[in-house]
């Protein structure tokens, strides 16, 4: 959701015409997507994100122009239980009661929601937002604290992205600085050569530094949505992080290396009294048979991911975990 999120309200910002804003606030039964899911058009096209699997975003395109014409938001409701699902979308998966709400967003004055959504997401704070549905209300926003939301309307939670940083500027880092990316990730790099953390090999990075590990972890930031993973194939550089990657708030701490290696420096951590628990992922990913640096980029990526969500990384068809779609 994150980078869906991020590239509309680029969108909306970089736009210089008004917008329609199409937004899944209930969902009763089966849905190809769940509430938040967003929708951005001109009217004409589609221009950043989806409601269902095709069911209903040309039946929404027309009441987005009607929204674009005369300023009015509409909630919209959907039901396609039953035979419903035949005629709207042929079987596509849409098998429920959805609401959608349709609002014109001018670039010229944007709503002041959309700038509390993004200071939020800039600062890395979580924000819990409100969305009125009442009709004399329709699609006004507050802001609240997530134990004091109201219990009708739309209300959505918005947590920080995760922050991956990269401990090592070697070739075999590029793909994951790529593929975090598109996941919406904000990514830094450390290095303690300066000849490889240079920002021109790492185009895509939010930030690339050089430094010692002991030097400049302490003033990275890290926090509870934060993983670093280290890549740095030099035993005691990765030694000297871990030691102060210990105190620090990361969740998620990654390990390249086989098991003899991780082993020897937890042993050696042990001693000094430093024990990084169950953050400490090595040999670091998912077991999916990656052996260059772009399938190992995946196995590392989903094991952040499934971390983060408190996941195991199973196969669904071995789980019972409900299944929501991009």
């Amino acid at each position: 959701m994150h980078k869906e999120l991020q590239d509309i309200l680029a969108l909306v910002r970089g736009r210089g015409m008004p917008v329609a804003l199409a937004t899944l606030v209930r969902v009763e039964g089966s849905s190809y997507r769940r509430p938040g899911s967003r929708l951005l058009t001109d009217g004409e096209r589609i221009l950043r994100g989806s409601l269902s699997g095709g069911c209903l975003e040309g039946e929404v395109m027309a009441r987005a122009r009607e929204a674009l014409a005369d300023s009015q938001p509409r909630l919209l409701r959907y039901d396609l239980r039953g035979d419903a699902d035949l005629v709207w979308g042929s079987g596509s998966g849409c098998e429920g009661l959805l609401d959608i709400l349709v609002e014109r967003i001018d670039p010229a004055m944007p709503p002041e929601w959309l700038a509390w959504v993004e200071r939020a997401l800039s600062s890395r704070t979580p924000l819990t937002l409100h969305t009125d549905l009442a009709p004399d209300h329709l699609a006004m926003r507050s802001i609240f604290n997530q134990p004091d939301a109201p219990t009708s309307g739309f209300t959505e939670t918005f947590t920080p992205a995760i922050a991956l940083w990269i401990l090592g500027a070697s070739d075999d880092s590029r793909p994951l600085v790529r593929m975090a990316k598109e996941l919406g990730w904000r990514v830094g790099l450390l290095d303690h050569r300066p000849a490889f953390a240079r920002p021109e090999r790492f185009p895509e990075a939010d930030a690339v530094l050089s430094g010692h590990p002991a030097q400049r972890i302490p003033g990275l930031g890290l926090d509870a949505r934060s993983a670093v993973v280290l890549m740095t194939h030099n035993y005691l550089k990765d030694l000297e992080a871990l030691r102060a990657l210990a105190a620090s708030g990361a969740s998620y701490l990654g390990l390249m290396g086989s098991r003899a290696r991780s082993a020897k420096i937890r042993e050696e951590l042990a001693a000094e009294g430093i024990f990084p628990g169950d953050r400490l992922h090595s040999p670091v990913g998912l077991d999916l048979g990656a052996e260059d640096p772009e399938t190992i980029a995946l196995a590392v990526l989903a094991e952040i991911q499934a971390s983060f969500r408190g996941r195991t990384g199973s196969s669904l068809r071995a789980t019972r975990t409900t299944v929501s779609a991009p």
